[in-house]
């Protein structure tokens, strides 16, 4: 892909004036979705872990049209498709402010807001090679790290307050307003249209099959996608349990568990805080090997956790390495992926890890209800071994050139 980098003064990768763009957008969004989907598991925890892991798994399943997505972000304006994301998804949670429907009914609005963001995903992180510089990715994944960490350590608390000064409908109306100054941001980027080769433009379906079929036949990115899969599939078990071991094991009440799943988000964020200011790009490889076995530690100790505290320690931990997984993925994928290809495959590990989520979250509830939340993070934590096996094994990839 050719860049469209516009430079501004100021070292990094947010000298170049679309991605800052971009960026912020992210920052603004992410944060209001992480507000939203806490007074969300708030909501419907009061409906049993069932209800939870439901609301869990509608906003994980149209993500499984990822492929899709991917094919579409590598064939139009991606700017464009940004912004339609963006404002589907605004119109979506509208709904929630006029008030909480009935299961149904709020199950449909979770996937229709989850399938705008299925589309969004592909066409944001392909686009970032083309607003900076290839030696700036590191950095600049690690910037955008730091803004969907807004998400996790930020949202929950919140929601946490605002779910306390006026329900769950000032929540979902905060989301809503962060949808749209989101799309006004995006409305400043520069036209993101992948390099194609010469000739007829090919079909959509065509396109996805080509995607699939490359990840297939790609040794690296085949082993990348199942060990997402795998680790996810366990490590989603986390999103489950998490709300009972605070609420019925630790007894706290709904502020504490968003400050609890805030510690989360906050050690994303200190690990991609670390990684954006961190001048030497290193190794993806390393990276992910070493976010992936540090997200494991957190899960069992947190199986363990006495009290409120250490369960907030804990949880930090695991978000230290889920921080640092998702910076190395994103410049994994980057490096070994051909341009034309990479927002296919992009949407093709998307939909690998909302798959993992999928099956977590429709075991997670069930698992909750028979064996109880700490033994539910023991099991996430030693089934995340496997994953890590996986991506050990996709490494062997070099880097294109």
């Amino acid at each position: 892909m050719t860049s469209t980098a516009v430079r501004s003064a100021g070292p990094g990768p947010l000298r170049h004036r679309g991605f800052r763009r971009l960026w912020a957008s992210r920052m603004v969004s992410f944060t209001g979705d992480g507000a939203a989907r806490t007074a969300l598991v708030l909501v419907t925890a009061d409906r049993g872990s069932t209800a939870v892991a439901l609301v869990l798994l509608a906003s994980t399943l149209p993500r499984l049209l990822g492929p899709v997505a991917g094919a579409i972000a590598d064939t139009v304006d991606r700017r464009r498709l940004m912004l339609i994301a963006e404002l589907g998804q605004a119109a979506a949670m509208a709904v929630l402010i006029v008030g909480v429907p009935p299961m149904w009914a709020l199950v449909l609005v979770v996937v229709v807001a989850s399938s705008f963001a299925t589309i969004f995903g592909p066409a944001s992180s392909s686009s970032v090679p083309a607003l900076v510089d290839a030696d700036e990715l590191p950095r600049a994944n690690a910037l955008i790290g730091t803004a969907f960490n807004f998400q996790i350590a930020l949202g929950p608390v919140l929601a946490g307050l605002l779910v306390g000064l006026g329900g769950v409908r000032l929540t979902f109306a905060l989301d809503v307003a962060t949808f749209v100054l989101s799309a006004v941001l995006l409305t400043g980027l520069p036209r993101l249209v992948a390099d194609r080769a010469a000739g007829p433009a090919e079909p959509l379906w065509a396109s996805t099959v080509a995607g699939l079929r490359y990840v297939r036949h790609a040794p690296g990115p085949r082993s990348l996608v199942i060990g997402v899969l795998v680790f996810v599939a366990f490590a989603g078990l986390d999103n489950v349990a998490i709300v009972f071991l605070v609420r019925s094991d630790l007894h706290g009440s709904a502020t504490v568990f968003g400050l609890v799943q805030g510690c989360f988000g906050v050690g994303m964020l200190l690990a991609s805080v670390a990684l954006s200011v961190r001048r030497r790009s290193g190794s993806a490889s390393r990276l992910l090997v070493a976010g992936s076995a540090t997200s494991v530690v957190g899960a069992l100790v947190t199986a363990g956790a006495p009290d409120l505290t250490l369960a907030g320690g804990a949880q930090a931990l695991a978000g230290v390495g889920n921080g640092l997984e998702n910076v190395a993925m994103s410049t994994h994928v980057q490096r070994i992926v051909p341009a034309p290809m990479v927002g296919r495959v992009f949407g093709v590990v998307a939909t690998a890890a909302q798959v993992g989520s999928s099956i977590s979250y429709a075991a997670g509830g069930p698992l909750v209800a028979g064996i109880g939340a700490r033994e539910t993070f023991v099991i996430a934590g030693v089934g995340g071994i496997f994953g890590l096996a996986l991506f050990v094994a996709s490494l062997r990839t070099k880097p294109i050139t």
